[in-house]
């Protein structure tokens, strides 16, 4: 079943530059998806039309078979669910425990419900314990944790994710990465959409998306992307720290075909010793 499906979906600027040159994209249910491609490609407008933030210029796009429209949109934004660059713009609530349940005030649940589905949602990304304290004084970590609950709570069906972890130190990064793998685990019918320039989350997608000067140029595994050299080059991407890694290993003899982790890595060198 497709979660999403865009048909040649085109979007520019009100000085009529292009944006978007129809572009054509389908997202299984359950699929983990990365976009990736460098600033101004048209990444975060893509996912903007997706929720109706933006009014496309041309082109179809269909969330769970629903076609995004006027009379639709609201039904959409129920499926799908954004988590945006800055946390902060999204807070409005004075605690966190009020945060994540102003969507469910606004979808009118009863009170006793509304209680237990905060609790366990915080729980979920790690913040139970921080429901009284205020957004402001959390690290950038644990404000985009408050986040995805905000989103989670909501049970939809898409999740996007803009450069949800681009204002984040490493452990911060490794936190959301450590929490997108655990919400699939718990949600196989979770579809989530990355809009990223964090090569090592990209790599840990099921497929990536390269867009380039508003046009899709390649949807393929992780590993299809960054071993093709010349890809890589033509359009100046980085490469993944466990893939320079790995042909590092090749380079010396050793047989890295099953190993895709930096831990299994590491440990083969270290057993060889």
């Amino acid at each position: 079943m497709k979660s999403v499906e865009i048909k040649n979906l085109t979007y520019s600027y009100v000085d009529s530059t292009p944006v978007l040159k129809g572009v054509n994209l389908s997202v299984e249910e359950g699929e983990y998806v990365s976009i990736v491609g460098h600033n101004g490609c048209g990444k975060s407008t893509l996912c903007k039309l997706i929720i109706g933030l933006l009014v496309k210029d041309s082109g179809d796009i269909f969330v769970n078979g629903l076609e995004l429209n006027k009379d639709n949109l609201q039904a959409i934004r129920k499926k799908v669910a954004i988590v945006f660059q800055n946390p902060d713009n999204q807070f409005i609530g004075a605690t966190v425990e009020d945060d994540i349940a102003f969507s469910l005030e606004n979808d009118n649940v009863p009170r006793d419900q509304m209680v237990s589905l905060v609790k366990e949602y915080a729980t979920k990304v790690g913040m139970e314990n921080f429901l009284t304290k205020e957004p402001g004084y959390l690290s950038g970590g644990q404000k985009q944790r408050v986040a995805i609950a905000d989103s989670l709570v909501r049970h939809p069906d898409v999740l996007i994710l803009d450069e949800a972890t681009s204002m984040l130190d490493p452990s911060g990064k490794e936190e959301i990465h450590r929490l997108i793998n655990k919400m699939r685990e718990e949600n196989p019918k979770l579809t989530i959409i990355s809009i990223t320039h964090d090569i090592e989350e990209a790599y840990g997608s099921d497929r990536i998306v390269l867009l380039h000067e508003g046009e899709i140029v390649l949807s393929c595994l992780p590993s299809e992307l960054f071993n093709n050299t010349e890809i890589i080059n033509k359009y100046n991407l980085s490469v993944p720290f466990v893939v320079e890694l790995k042909k590092k290993c090749e380079e010396l003899g050793y047989n890295v075909k099953d190993k895709n982790t930096v831990e299994e890595l590491g440990e083969m060198i270290w057993q060889s010793k």
